[in-house]
């Protein structure tokens, strides 16, 4: 009796397996494809995939792209994974051993959170609206370019237009499973005073997790 109740779970673990080596199969497949020495054949490929609704296909192929040295590869991945998205959250990195610009500079930048993004297919203009710890909503515009992409972002106008911030955040290189870059703020009056800033420039690390 034993031996007969155990054949429909064998039965079934077998077919669970062949399913997971099909699977499998079908991964390392589409890895393959997307490292030929064909671009038009990766670019084809990755578009493909990104049709369908496979998480861990999807993902994989988004991170393969990223890391991939094929300019338009890896700027199609920055395309899927903005579109993916209803917001995008940036981690801004305060250094160890911040000056003071660097680290008045995190205090109102940190949390950064991209939101409402849109992607012109005409051009891959990046357009949508940010916040921050001490930044209220603001309106952005960006771009895809050459494997990366690199958003203005401006805050603080004063009553005559001018800025009290503007920075540029680049994020081109990937990390592990992070996108890296950097956050490049030009500091304008009041910020730059020396109970503030005390200059009128600083850099932070930035980045966005992949998963």
């Amino acid at each position: 009796m034993l031996a007969l109740s155990s054949t429909p779970l064998m039965a079934l673990d077998l077919a669970s397996l062949e399913a997971a080596q099909e699977r499998a199969g079908i991964i390392d497949r589409v890895r393959n494809l997307l490292a030929d020495d064909s671009a038009a054949v990766r670019l084809a490929v990755f578009e493909e995939v990104m049709k369908g609704e496979d998480p861990l296909l999807n993902s994989m192929a988004i991170e393969t792209a990223l890391s991939s040295d094929d300019v338009r590869l890896k700027t199609a991945g920055l395309r899927h994974l903005i579109n993916s998205r209803d917001f995008i959250v940036v981690e801004v990195v305060e250094p160890n051993q911040a000056n003071q610009a660097q680290a008045y500079t995190y205090s109102l930048w940190r949390e950064l959170t991209l939101d409402e993004l849109k992607i012109n297919p005409a051009n891959d203009q990046i357009t949508g609206s940010f916040r921050a710890a001490a930044i209220r909503d603001s309106d952005f515009v960006g771009q895809l370019d050459r494997g990366g992409l690199r958003l203005e972002l401006k805050a603080y106008r004063d009553s005559y237009g001018r800025y009290g911030y503007t920075c540029a955040l680049a994020l081109s290189e990937l990390s592990g499973a992070e996108l890296a870059g950097v956050l490049d703020c030009y500091i304008g009056a009041p910020h730059r005073g020396e109970d503030n800033a005390n200059d009128n420039s600083a850099s932070l690390p930035a980045r966005v997790r992949l998963s």
